[in-house]
């Protein structure tokens, strides 16, 4: 009896070292696997679903059944005028934005990083707009670009200047978004060439001063080149950023006046919950995801070319 007690101990002895050292090698994979499977919870059934809806024509009455169309969303686009107005819309302000963005983060970094670098509260201080919510920042140029009340009609009415609507100009509206859109993400790019020039070798720029090289050549022909990778990969992440541009417009100007602010997001916004278009939406939201992942593959590939 004794032995066979001996015996059982162990064997659950074995079995507890075996399942230690089988711990012990997986133990990596044990710790990644309830985030990773929350992720793809996360990530998978929405994709799903998109797929699936964009392929099917879904009524607002949930009694009635889903009707497959397949194509059939994704033809309506070619013959919907409002998607092309938020389409050409959509690749303004991100053309624009982005554009005047990147001049104006590396011009600041190029500023800070030469002449001011010891100040880093400054470089703290231009840091703030990108760190606050994005509904903070629309609601607070809703304010400022209030006709009656606003802080810039104010400077422009002190200054004898006529006053604007603004957000409310079909004008000017587009404009707006852009200028609050500049002022939030302009630290972001700032913040990447600052660290890309704060990583540039000082040799090249010190054979250069001594062949006679002005600072302007210098910039042309050592800091742009060097630089050329963090600034396709800040150029990246602003496009697709700024393609999906949603909060500025709903709150600002809610895609009006005269439809010229409306951009892809809101556009989807509007056919999912004001025309219970699930479907169509859907569709749109497939086009705006694989125009991104095009995009992006084209621009890295011109950037690993250019190299």
């Amino acid at each position: 009896m004794l032995k066979a007690d001996n015996g059982t101990l162990m064997a659950q002895l074995r079995t507890g070292r075996g399942l230690e050292r089988w711990v012990e090698r997986h133990l990596r994979i044990l710790m990644l696997a309830p985030t990773v499977l929350i992720l793809l919870t996360l990530t998978i059934f929405p994709s799903v679903y998109m797929f699936y809806a964009a392929v099917h024509k879904i009524s607002p009455n949930p009694d009635l059944p889903w009707e497959f169309v397949g194509s059939g969303n994704f033809a309506r686009l070619l013959s919907d005028g409002q998607f092309h107005v938020a389409l050409r819309n959509t690749i303004i302000f991100t053309v624009l934005a982005v554009t005047a963005e990147f001049l104006l983060g590396l011009g600041l970094a190029l500023l800070l990083d030469k002449y001011i670098r010891r100040l880093t509260f400054l470089k703290t201080v231009l840091m703030i707009p990108m760190m606050l919510p994005p509904i903070a920042v629309a609601i607070t140029w809703k304010i400022i670009y209030e006709p009656q009340f606003g802080v810039l009609n104010e400077i422009m009415f002190r200054l004898g200047l006529p006053l604007q609507a603004w957000a409310g100009d079909a004008n000017l509206a587009m404009f707006s978004i852009i200028v609050a859109d500049v002022w939030q993400w302009t630290p972001f790019i700032f913040l990447l060439m600052l660290a890309g020039l704060a990583s540039l070798p000082v040799e090249p720029y010190e054979a250069a001063a001594l062949d006679g090289a002005s600072s302007w050549r210098q910039f042309w022909d050592l800091t742009l080149p060097f630089l050329k990778p963090v600034i396709a990969i800040a150029l990246l992440l602003r496009v697709m950023d700024a393609l999906r541009l949603f909060d500025l417009v709903f709150i600002l100007t809610g895609g009006g006046p005269a439809d010229r602010t409306k951009v892809l997001s809101l556009y989807v916004y509007q056919v999912a919950y004001r025309f219970a278009d699930t479907g169509y939406a859907a569709a749109i939201s497939l086009f705006v995801l694989f125009a991104t992942i095009i995009l992006s593959t084209w621009f890295m590939k011109r950037m690993r070319l250019a190299e």
